[in-house]
């Protein structure tokens, strides 16, 4: 009898041969949990070096084997493949006709809340199923940000259903239903993934054209928002750049991710990029659009060129209190910060107590003051439990104190609809800063890769994508 989980297992084909592949019971539910895929292919990888050293042959075969992203394994059996030689029970019932032959399923379902490490596999997992010959579709059952639907227009639409779920894998990645989730994307973008499609003759930037022309194919097919959001990131941008070119000055843009990530630079692993470092990026950059041919160096009174002060500077932060921040006011003089949209915006606590602010109420003729809660608001940058504890009360601890609640439970509607607003904020942010003339940002954030990829490879090769951490590229 077969396993009642999703598990591989080791079967005897129709030649008699010991094979390893998967079973996924017919009544599981679609998507498995983030740990069973992972968990399929560390079994796999179990199964195939115990295959592999049981036999002479693959003792011989593997000798000789030099492994690479698109070498078969020849241990593996296909899930149809298996059904068709009797290893595995067939099963018809409930399944669609003429499904697709090839395909490639993306979960969207991440555990530290991420949109845009989300985003990053989303775009490149399109990018690799249109150059693997694979159907592609999304699948967004268990991703915190509630529906896809809710903010991009529908995916390319495919000429097939989708295969039976029982034979969609994770792995390996020569089946012919992969599925992929950030669980999985170690094995699927993994070494060997880097060793097939990073250039690793070429220097810099050039290293990575390759994976980059896929994550760009998967932003032109999937990026499209819905709606007034599609029409305000469109007129806002259009306004900037009108009023730049009106006075032949540029768009540049800085994008601050504070929160819980950190930079790659090591003096700063614990802390943040000053803020003075991305003044200085965008005031070179400044530069060297509107003044291309000058020498690095020179001194250019930025206060008195009309060009410079018609030039808008645009920002964008996980941290809302960064825009009125004293430290970046004083280091971007004479440029006054603008927010990259203003359709919705994360407020924080002092904000929020400077709007409405919170009472405490006692009743005429009582001695007695009922407690009202403090204003909460988006503090210090996104992190993922104080994303996962908006819309519901916080916990009382034992001191009294209140804490964030946690990720577990049902989401309610509200809840829900506040995840939204966050998510919509984000790709507002996203839309408008990539029409820039040139972006400054740190590329520890996956918000700063995906702006190269919207920018498009000219910009990054050109230098109008500039990374302020650790001097890397894109």
């Amino acid at each position: 009898s077969l396993p009642d989980n999703p598990t591989a297992l080791v079967v005897t084909d129709g030649a008699g041969q010991s094979k390893w592949t998967v079973t996924i019971p017919h009544n599981a539910s679609f998507p498995l949990r983030a740990e069973q895929y992972a968990d399929i292919c560390r079994q796999g990888e179990d199964a195939r070096s115990k295959l592999i050293k049981g036999s002479r042959f693959g003792r011989l075969a593997e000798a000789h084997w030099k492994p690479s992203y698109y070498s078969r394994d020849w241990t593996f059996l296909d899930v149809a493949d298996a059904e068709q030689s009797g290893a595995l029970p067939i099963v018809s019932e409930g399944l669609a006709e003429n499904v697709c032959s090839r395909s490639l399923t993306f979960v969207m379902d991440t555990e530290d809340a991420g949109f845009g490490k989300t985003l990053l596999l989303l775009w490149l997992s399109y990018g690799l199923a249109k150059k693997e010959g694979r159907a592609f579709f999304v699948d967004d059952t268990n991703w915190p940000y509630g529906n896809y639907s809710s903010y991009f227009a529908p995916p390319p639409v495919q000429r097939c259903p989708p295969p039976p779920r029982h034979e969609i894998l994770p792995c390996p990645h020569q089946t012919r239903h992969l599925v992929v989730s950030a669980a999985t994307a170690p094995w699927t973008f993994g070494a060997l993934f880097e060793r097939a499609f990073m250039r690793h003759d070429r220097d810099g930037a050039d290293q990575h054209k390759d994976i980059y022309a896929l994550l760009h194919k998967g932003y032109k097919a999937l990026f499209e928002l819905r709606g007034d959001d599609a029409l305000y990131a469109r007129d806002r941008a259009a306004q900037l750049r009108k009023a730049a070119l009106q006075n032949h000055g540029a768009v540049v843009s800085m994008h601050i991710r504070r929160g819980d990530l950190h930079p790659h630079e090591y003096q700063y692993t614990r802390d943040y990029l000053p803020l003075e470092r991305y003044a200085v990026g965008a005031q070179s950059l400044f530069r060297f659009l509107l003044y291309p041919d000058s020498v690095s160096g020179d001194s250019l009174d930025f206060s008195a060129n009309p060009r410079y002060q018609h030039s808008p500077l645009l920002l964008a932060s996980d941290d809302p209190d960064i825009v009125s921040s004293t430290e970046l006011s004083q280091a971007i003089a004479p440029w006054s910060l603008l927010r990259a949209q203003e359709r919705i915006q994360l407020a924080s606590k002092s904000a929020l107590d400077q709007v409405a602010p919170v009472q405490p109420i006692r009743q005429q003729g009582s001695a007695y003051v009922k407690h009202v809660d403090e204003n909460s608001g988006w503090e210090g940058g996104f992190y993922p439990d104080l994303f996962y504890s908006i819309g519901k009360p916080r916990k009382k601890l034992r001191n009294g104190e209140l804490a964030l609640a946690d990720g577990s439970g049902p989401v309610t509607d509200q809840a829900m609809r506040m995840r939204e607003f966050i998510g919509r904020a984000y790709l507002l942010d996203l839309a408008v800063l990539s029409k820039s003339d040139g972006v400054v940002c740190a590329v520890s954030s996956a918000t700063c890769r995906l702006l190269g990829v919207m920018m498009g490879w000219e910009a990054v090769r050109d230098g109008k994508w500039v990374n302020v951490d650790d001097g890397r590229g894109w």
